[in-house]
């Protein structure tokens, strides 16, 4: 026969074995690198804890060890959890800042030994801002895609959409800086940017985007031939080749947005966005 004990042994490890189960999952909540490095040390302690509390003062006592214990997990993995937010936020922002100060150096100390670099405050500060602008761009959306090809996409694209910007704002890719011509570049970069919106950057709806971009690129000029001729004309070499590698750019962003979402889609299952 069974004594007394045996049943009430064993209801006991089957309370601790439950609560053991109930404690692992709740540390889900913490980040997943502190998990791997403490998870099971933690289980382990909380599942002495409760044979303990179950010995000394029964179900009174794992109820009094839950109350102590949910409170302090929640709270510990929340602080957690902002830290991590916290050092993942900032640390990319910081990378890009210094990277952008760290390219700005290039002309700021060729200004100091040599007449050929002119730039002027406003010149340092719109710079700054689209490096910076482009390089955290980077950094958020690369983030979102998950592969290789995503990420040179991404790279390609906001390359293509700075030097588009930085030599419409220098010199004009069309005549001069001032030919209303090169607005009509504007229109390109806000295909990308609304496009960007639509499709949830998405790789497959990028493709689509970045085609469309490559495709208002190579209208530019055209356009730009039909009503500006006299203006154009005289260079029409120069601004062929320049557009064309533009289209270029944007067409190999688009080949490489295509094969990242060849990659993420499941054989035979059709691609969102």
């Amino acid at each position: 026969m069974c004594s007394p004990r045996e049943p009430r042994s064993s209801g006991r490890e089957r309370a601790v074995a439950i609560s053991e189960q109930v404690y692992r999952s709740l540390l889900r909540a913490y980040p997943r690198e502190l998990r791997n490095e403490y998870g099971e040390a933690m289980a382990r302690c909380f599942r002495d804890l409760c044979r303990e509390d179950l010995k000394d003062g029964g179900g009174v006592g794992l109820a009094a060890l839950w109350t102590r214990t949910l409170p302090d997990l929640l709270s510990t993995a929340l602080k957690e959890r902002s830290t991590q937010l916290a050092k993942n936020s900032y640390r990319p922002v910081v990378a890009v800042a210094l990277g952008t100060v760290a390219i700005l150096m290039i002309p700021f100390v060729g200004m100091q030994i040599s007449n050929d670099w002119n730039w002027s405050l406003f010149d340092f500060i719109v710079m700054g801002a689209l490096i910076f602008g482009t390089g955290l761009a980077y950094v958020l959306i690369a983030r979102k895609g998950g592969t290789t090809a995503y990420r040179f996409a991404v790279g390609m694209a906001l390359a293509a959409a700075f030097l588009l910007v930085w030599i419409n704002l220098a010199v004009g890719v069309i005549g001069s800086e001032d030919n209303p011509a090169n607005l009509m570049y504007f229109a390109v970069l806000a295909i990308g940017f609304i496009g960007a919106i639509i499709t949830e950057l998405r790789p497959h709806g990028m493709a689509r985007v970045l085609f469309a971009m490559a495709l208002a690129q190579t209208l530019v000029p055209v356009i730009a031939l039909i009503i500006w001729k006299p203006e154009v004309t005289s260079g029409v070499a120069g601004v062929l080749t320049l557009n064309g590698f533009f289209v270029v750019m944007f067409v190999g962003s688009a080949l490489l947005f295509r094969n990242a979402a060849r990659e993420l889609t499941p054989a035979g299952a059709e691609p969102k966005g």
